[in-house]
């Protein structure tokens, strides 16, 4: 009988099949043969406490010919651990006979959920990933710091409060100040806005941080990988009717606008001082105010993706050592990052036009566009605008003549790193020692101005560490 070349073929195929099974599909059950792991350790930033983290993965590798089967892979604390695994989509705190075959790798995802210690320092939180296989156990250690904070969802705060260094406060929704009543923030404190939610003033906000201890106002998620994340919460909100704000000696930073100014009024005291503060990392404003009345000085706002600064429908303003900067900026931007207007333009073609005086000395105005501020004026409103002794990335002779410095040359008012948003001023800086003396005698971090002092917020030290 004669067989077909073709069919002798497929028969030995066959027959290789099943003669000879892949090396790696047979698990070893040799103790010589151990597993290898991307890291021995996983670890987790400062979380705050019943909240849960962001995900951490390690993968075990299998560097032998033939497949590992894992006896027993679990949480050190098992039911008890604040841990959780996944692994192939499943998550629990134990996973039996898991095989790895050989030249291969099993991918393990890490989250935590901390609970509440009643503590006002991080703790420590520590577990561990144990795994038994070929009569060795081995582990991977899970270190994580805990936080405990103040939650509030949304609600009205009590009148006369005072929030002190210790535990964050962490606003979930609008957390609101009423009108008539005050909140007043001790040095130190830390403030942690989630997303979406914001700071609401009707009544009056104290924020009295100092140089050695600012107040924190930032986003909820405290990894690295969030530090300049822009838009994690909307805003603290200024509304119509409050006054007497202060804010000194702050860092404000992710959100979508820092300060949202609205509370105009019939007179020109100013209804909310800032100074010796940062606001940063903006997805759209760091200070947008309307028909506002805001005196600001030692203070820095930069990478804000529509403005730093935006003062709309007039006002009454007066910056002082002021250091407005979109460079480096991670955004693209079509417009002006500072903008003064007596007006707004409304969607159905019409305007809203109030009067508008603004003071802007011994500042800076700088970015990556060739204009860098815009001034609007309507024509149907007193305007009064004094630009004095102010470095402005433009191209615009106007000012120049007003007595300020234009300039298009790429960091020309001399920053220190500006690549690492560090906007102190280097020992050539172009602005150095060219400001009018004035009554602010302290610069942003508290070093006293000279005679000669320097355009923006900072006063150059000869000796930067």
């Amino acid at each position: 009988m004669k067989i077909k070349l073709p069919l002798l073929v497929a028969l030995g195929i066959w027959v290789l099949i099943q003669s000879c099974d892949p090396v790696e599909e047979e698990i070893s059950r040799d103790s010589s043969e151990s597993l290898l792991f991307s890291s021995d350790t996983v670890k987790f930033d400062t979380l705050l406490s019943s909240v849960g983290s962001i995900t951490r993965r390690f993968r075990i590798y299998n560097p032998n010919q033939k497949a590992i089967q894992i006896d027993r892979l679990f949480l050190g604390g098992n039911r008890d651990s604040p841990y959780g695994l996944t692994i192939n989509g499943i998550r629990t705190e134990s996973f039996k006979n898991e095989v790895i075959f050989g030249k291969d790798s099993l991918l393990v995802l890490v989250d935590v959920l901390i609970d509440p210690m009643d503590e006002s320092l991080p703790y420590l939180v520590k577990d561990s990933v144990v795994m038994e296989y070929n009569q060795q156990q081995k582990d991977v250690k899970l270190v994580a710091w805990g936080q405990d904070a103040n939650f509030l969802d949304r609600e009205v705060i009590e009148c006369d409060a005072v929030w002190t260094a210790g535990k964050p406060y962490v606003l979930y929704d609008t957390v609101l100040i009423a009108k008539d009543c005050s909140l007043t923030v001790e040095p130190g404190t830390r403030i942690y806005i989630d997303n979406n939610s914001a700071l609401a003033v009707a009544g009056t906000l104290l924020v009295n941080g100092t140089a050695d201890s600012k107040v924190i106002i930032r986003n909820t998620r405290l990894d690295p990988d969030y530090e300049v994340a822009p838009g994690q919460w909307n805003a603290i909100l200024f509304l119509e009717g409050s006054k007497d704000n202060i804010i000194d000696h702050a860092l404000i930073k992710n959100g979508v606008i820092g300060l949202r100014v609205g509370s105009p009024d019939d007179d020109a005291d100013f209804d909310l001082v800032v100074s010796n503060t940062s606001i940063a990392h903006m997805s759209s404003s760091g200070i947008l105010a309307f028909n506002s009345d805001i005196h600001v000085y030692n203070t820095e706002i930069y990478n804000c993706q529509t403005e730093l600064l935006g003062n709309y429908i007039g006002g009454n303003y007066k910056y002082e050592h002021c250091t407005f900067t979109n460079a480096p900026s991670l955004y693209t931007r079509d417009q002006a990052s500072v903008i003064l207007s007596d007006n707004l333009l409304l969607g159905d073609g019409s305007a809203l036009i109030e009067e508008l005086n603004v003071e802007l000395i011994n500042s800076i105005i700088w970015g990556e566009l060739d204009e860098e501020l815009t001034i609007s004026v309507s024509g149907q409103a007193n305007v009064s605008i004094l630009l004095n002794n102010n470095i402005i990335r433009s191209a615009n002779s106007d000012y120049e003549e007003l007595g300020n410095v234009i300039s298009q040359k790429s960091n020309f008012p001399g920053f220190y790193a500006p690549a690492f948003y560090n906007y102190q001023l280097d020992s050539l800086a172009s602005a150095r020692d060219r400001g009018t003396p004035s009554a602010i005698v302290f610069d942003l971090l508290g070093t006293p101005r000279d005679a000669m002092p320097d355009w923006g917020a900072y006063e150059r030290k000869d000796s930067l560490p």
